[in-house]
């Protein structure tokens, strides 16, 4: 069995969301914004992940880790910040659609549409990279 040193940063966004740190499919232990644990992990050929809610981070293998590597976790800046504020857009247009007439309601619909296929999309494509896993 190995220790490492699991670091998670202070962050502004998913402060009050403990992230939970896999190996396999079993759950580790979980971090609380900015807490740092000494963990022992297994020497099998697994790996560890980090988990939020529905979402988290890509694998990292644990044959690669050396007992002194310490691993930061944090959150994904443009998913977990700026992202959030894109849900703004979609009283906007409407309001541009409806209330003041600027854009017509067939491009509106289509701006509707293809801005909610993009979020679906970085939602189930790009869920494996809100959060990251860094060896320092």
């Amino acid at each position: 069995m190995k220790n490492i040193t699991i670091h998670r940063p202070k962050e502004s966004f998913n402060k009050n969301f403990s992230y939970k740190i896999l190996v396999g499919n079993r759950i580790l232990t979980e971090l609380k914004n900015g807490e740092e644990k000494i963990i022992e992990i297994p020497d099998e050929n697994e790996s560890i992940k980090a988990k939020i809610q529905w979402c988290g981070s890509e694998k990292m293998e644990l044959r690669n880790l050396s007992e002194s590597d310490r691993i930061i976790v944090n959150g994904n800046k443009f998913l977990n910040k700026i992202l959030l504020f894109s849900g703004s857009i979609l009283p906007i247009i409407g309001l541009m659609m409806f209330s003041y007439g600027l854009i017509s309601k067939n491009l509106g619909t289509g701006i509707i549409v293809l801005f909610v296929i993009g979020i679906i999309g970085t939602l189930t494509i790009g869920k494996n990279k809100w959060l990251r896993l860094k060896k320092e």
